[in-house]
């Protein structure tokens, strides 16, 4: 069977992403059954729709996988809707071949799966989570979605769900032939390229659907395993800057570290430069500098929030000493680079909570200056999270809004401002907004 896997088009320009999903999931079906399988990315195209009709015209599929990042930006000053684009796509597809079977997944897709399909009809089936083991075994199953777990379905002009699917086991990646997309188009962005290295959150933030979307453990890659991938890129293609994809790279503690260390081993740290979140609270002085030694060119944090009070209210792990402790390290050591990212008006917050932060942000640009930045947005609500539940209780929406909405205007209400600080943070969004424009127009990164 001839399989076209498809990166949705996202419906403007923007810094091409490696679709580490779309490709992890390739190369699962390259390598462990007897399909053939092509990718098209369609946001690293001059001309997106004329390069899915050419596709699907040389490919000649059997199936068509559609993959969906996210449906939005998820930020407010910013509120683009990528999910706006997909009826089109999905239309451009059953124009070309009405029969083919469409099948529609990625994170962006499971995090509203129902709402999805019923708004675009024509697509025939959905894989909620992880598609790697789902899909296969859909694609032996098409005259049967009802035996495949993790498939929503369409019977008698209902949506049927199959129940939750099977989450992959890492220790199953495969790791011969890693790349069915090439990554030659993400190369020439500075860190669009990424490395897989563990999926799964045991925190329990409660704005973050990383938990629904790959279950509430982590789940490990072996170190050796990825650092050959590492080394593979670095050796092959060029690379020169990546990340690593993982909800958080230092936890557990020893993953990180043995990473680290094998890079180290392999001289890696002094031909390729990396970023990846880290938790505060798991980041010791000597995993730092392991860190910088292998190659990291930037500490990025998401505390959310700075205070003990509104940490614990989003459920956070760390709190404002650890924060601050991987300020105070970065000021001591001339080597590093951080960004925090923090929510503007987040549940829980008082004005005092709000001026801390506000020093914070300031203090930390006089400080580090060009080794620092610090970003801050509004929280996006979305299903599947304990701030949706909050947001209704508070009365910011009620039990029936829809979270997907059915246009771009609809995005504006659904962002959560906390009443109390709502209008300094409506003040902070406005400074922040106009010197993030200045930024971008002197041609520098944006950033407060």
């Amino acid at each position: 069977m001839k399989v076209l896997l498809v990166q949705a088009y996202l419906g403007r320009l923007e810094p091409p992403i490696f679709p580490a999903g779309l490709n992890a999931l390739g190369r699962y079906l390259a390598l462990t059954t007897k399909h053939s399988i092509s990718v098209l990315d369609m946001n690293v195209e001059e001309d997106p729709y004329r390069a899915l009709d050419q596709a699907l015209l040389e490919q000649g599929p059997d199936v068509v996988g559609l993959s969906l990042r996210n449906v939005d930006t998820t930020q407010y000053r910013d509120r683009f809707y990528y999910f706006a684009e997909v009826p089109k796509t999905v239309k451009a597809i059953k124009h070309k071949r009405p029969s083919l079977p469409l099948v529609m997944g990625g994170p962006g897709f499971s995090i509203y799966a129902r709402e999805i399909m019923q708004a675009v009809d024509a697509i025939d089936f959905g894989v909620v989570s992880e598609g790697e083991r789902t899909f296969a075994s859909l694609l032996e199953s098409l005259d049967d979605p009802r035996s495949v777990p993790g498939i929503l379905f369409r019977k008698n002009g209902l949506i049927e769900s199959t129940g939750p699917g099977e989450l992959f086991d890492l220790s199953g990646y495969p790791n011969e032939a890693p790349f069915v997309v090439s990554p030659k188009p993400y190369l020439e962005v500075p860190f669009s390229m990424g490395v897989e290295s563990s999926r799964g959150c045991a925190q329990k933030c409660t704005y973050c659907v990383y938990p629904f979307l790959n279950g509430p453990g982590v789940r490990l890659r072996e170190p050796m395993k990825v650092v050959d991938e590492v080394k593979t890129l670095i050796e092959q293609h060029g690379l020169k800057t990546f990340q690593f994809i993982a909800p958080v790279f230092n936890i557990p503690p020893a993953h990180c570290e043995a990473i680290c260390s094998e890079m180290v081993r392999r001289g890696l740290g002094r031909r390729a430069r990396w970023i990846a979140w880290f938790s505060e609270r798991f980041l010791s002085k000597e995993q730092w500098d392991l860190a910088l030694e292998a190659g990291c060119a930037e500490f990025a944090f998401s505390p959310d929030a700075l205070t003990d009070s509104v940490l614990a209210k989003m459920g956070k792990v760390s709190r404002q000493k650890d924060i601050e402790r991987t300020f105070q390290m970065a000021q001591q050591d001339a080597r590093a680079s951080v960004s925090y990212n923090f929510f503007i008006s987040p549940p829980g917050e008082r004005w005092s909570d709000f001026f801390k932060l506000l020093r914070f942000f300031v203090g930390s640009k006089l400080k580090l200056r060009s080794r620092c930045r610090v970003f801050a947005s509004y929280i996006r609500i979305e299903p599947h999270t304990a701030v949706h539940k909050v947001a209704v209780r508070e009365g910011v929406l009620s039990a029936d809004d829809v979270l997907l909405p059915a246009t771009q205007s609809g995005l504006r209400r659904l962002f959560y401002m906390n009443k109390q600080t709502r209008l300094w943070g409506n003040l902070f969004g406005a400074i922040y907004a106009f010197k993030k424009m200045l930024r971008r127009l002197l041609g520098r990164e944006t950033g407060v």
